[in-house]
Parts: structure tokens; sequence; C-alpha cells
């Protein structure tokens, strides 16, 4: 359904959930199977502190970054994390106002409804005490900005906002998958720029919002470092669709797309690792029990599930890591304890001096 609105300025605005059905199926199909796998998985501690963890973290510096390109992450992060912190005053304002809108929307995504209030809401979190801001206020002249490919609603913004949530609440986009609803929404919010500023971040916390809502926790986290690894060609999106006089919305749907089936590709990857190390774990005991290593080359083998790093003969005799295993033995008991792991395929080498736990011992 396509709705056209004309401004007090006799500008055409429309509001279009039409896009080539093929092929976004072919797009939905894959994200909907790799989402349903990831479902299914157990997500292990580990792996559950890294999606509470380090992939919000990095999801707060791309969302800022994408609006802040002179951020740098290092900055970023150490800020993040408490410590000391080098960035620029209103650059700390910029980043904890994200995480700020993040802690609200994971608060309270299942009650987010899409209307004007809402938005204004989000707008307030990410803009408070920002430069050149009017937190949660329509913008109602120009934007200053000028952009040569596209030039968004120059009035009426707040009545533009208000027909966009009533299209949006109708029974046909109701019907949409809950991934196109929220793709649909982020690029409408980001065609209409309702805001002076901060509409990038306004458009993807509604898209986020939504997406949670629809049971994809982790996704906007993801996607967001999508777009600000491929900013380019999410701009580039926009534009594409602008060029159809903004009623073919595939190319921003697919762009989108594809960056959520790489998110599940990456978040699956990622739950089935933590299950294989259960695995592993398992394996080492058994051949401990079955009697095919030693005591000592069981201990080592927890040491290097651990130690994660590639590590030599000389570093089992000298590094302070293994020092509780090799202080009393001999180089040459060392090394055939190198052996033996290595004849067992519980660590790998390609040049017979450097070693490396093989995770992938079971396939």
């Amino acid at each position: 359904m396509i709705r056209k609105v004309i401004t007090g300025n006799y500008e055409n605005v429309h509001f279009s959930d039409r896009y080539d059905s093929e092929q976004v199926a072919v797009m939905l199909r894959e994200v909907d199977v790799r989402s349903s796998h990831f479902a299914k998985l157990p997500i292990l501690p580990d792996v559950r502190a890294f999606l509470t963890g380090e992939l919000v973290t990095a999801s707060i510096f791309a969302n800022a970054s994408i609006g802040m390109p002179e951020l740098y992450e290092s900055e970023a992060r150490s800020f993040l994390k408490g410590g000391k912190s080098i960035l620029e005053p209103h650059q700390q304002r910029f980043v904890g106002n994200v995480k700020r809108a993040y802690e609200y929307m994971d608060r309270n995504h299942k009650k987010f409804e899409m209307n004007t209030e809402e938005l204004r809401k989000l707008h307030m979190m990410f803009t408070l005490d920002t430069e050149n801001a009017l937190p949660g206020v329509f913008r109602t002249r120009k934007r200053q900005e000028e952009n040569k490919d596209y030039t968004p609603p120059a009035t009426s913004l707040q009545e533009l906002t208000e027909d966009l949530c009533k299209w949006f609440s109708t029974d046909d986009m109701k019907k949409q998958h809950p991934l196109i609803r929220a793709f649909l929404a982020h690029y409408h919010i980001g065609m209409l720029q309702p805001f002076t500023n901060g509409n990038g971040r306004t458009a993807r916390a509604a898209e986020g919002m939504l997406l949670m809502q629809s049971g994809h926790k982790y996704l906007h986290h993801a996607l967001t470092q999508y777009y600000h690894r491929n900013r380019k060609d999410y701009i580039k999106a926009f534009i594409q669709n602008e060029k159809t006089g903004g009623f073919d919305m595939t190319p921003f749907l697919l762009f989108c797309l594809d960056g959520a089936a790489r998110a599940y590709r990456l978040l699956n990857d990622m739950a089935v690792s933590g299950l294989r190390m259960i695995g592993v774990k398992d394996y080492i005991r058994l051949l401990r029990t079955q009697k095919k290593i030693t005591e000592r080359q069981r201990e080592l083998l927890d040491i290097l599930f651990r130690y994660d790093k590639p590590f030599s003969l000389n570093d089992l005799l000298t590094n302070p890591v293994f020092a509780g295993l090799y202080k009393s033995v001999t180089e040459n008991t060392a090394r055939n304890d190198i052996k033996r792991l290595k004849e067992l395929s519980m660590i790998a080498s390609e040049d017979d001096r450097t070693f490396v736990f093989n995770r992938f011992v079971l396939g």
C-alpha cells in the first residue's frame, strides 16, 4: 500500500510498502531459517556474556560513529568501561546518550508503539545536551545540510510523522513480516528526517525496538555494526529507493536483509562454537579416563584451552603460564608431551616449532 501526502508547501511525500516480492522472499527465507536455528541453540554463559557485553559495546560505538565519524573506537571503549577517557566532553555526552538509549530500549521494547511520542522520546535520549540539537522537537524548516542526491521535506514534519505512524498501524502494514516492518520504519523515518539532527540514531532505534519486540533480541546490535562498516552502501540504499520516487522499497530491504543474514551467520557460529567447547572439554576428560594421556598432559590441555595463544617448546619450559607443570621435568619430557598431543590431534602446527590448541578436534 502506498500513501501519498501533500504538505503545506505542496511537497509530495510517499509512504510505501511495495517491493520485489521474489527477490525479497529469497533473502527473507535465509534469515528466517538462520534465526530459527539460532533460537533453538542453547546459549552458553561465555557466549551470552559476549552477546550482552562486547556485542552491545561494539554496537554503541558503531551507532555513535555513524553520526560522529571522528570518534575513535579505542577511546569510546575506554569511556564505556568507566576507565580514563580522553574523549572531548561533547563526545562523552554523545556516546553516553547512545548507551542510555540502549538501556531504555532493552527495558521498554515490549511495549513500544510507532507513534510520535515514542519517536520524540527516543530522539530526546540520543540528543540531550549535544551540539545543535533540539531534543524531541520536530523540524520546522529546511535542513541546513544539503544532500545533492536527496532533499527531505522542508516543513510539516510533525504532521508527516503522525501520518507515517498512522500508515504504519494499518492492517496492511501489520500483516507484513516483522523484519520488513522494522526495516520500513527505519527507512521512512530516515527519509523524513523529522528532527534537526539525530534522525539516523532515532530511525535505527525504532528498527531495534521492533526487532526486539518480534523476538530478534541481538539482531539490532549486529545490524548497527553492519550499517557502520558499510556506511557508503547504507546511504546508497536510501538513495536508490528515492530514485524510484520513493515507491520501490527493494534496494533498502535487500541491503538490510543481507545484513540480517550475515548477522545470524555470525550468531549461529558463536553459539555452535560454545557447544563445541563443551564437547572438547568432555573429550579431554575421556582421553584421561581411557589413559590415552597423562595427568600432566590433561592439565596442559586445560591450560591451552584457556590460554588460546600459539606456544612453543621453549614456552613450556620458560613461560610462567606453564611453570607449574614443567619446572621439574626435562626438555625431552616436554617434547614428548607435544608429540603425544599432536598424535591425538589435540594440538596443531604448521612449522613443527609453534603449536596451537585444536578447537576443531571433534570436527
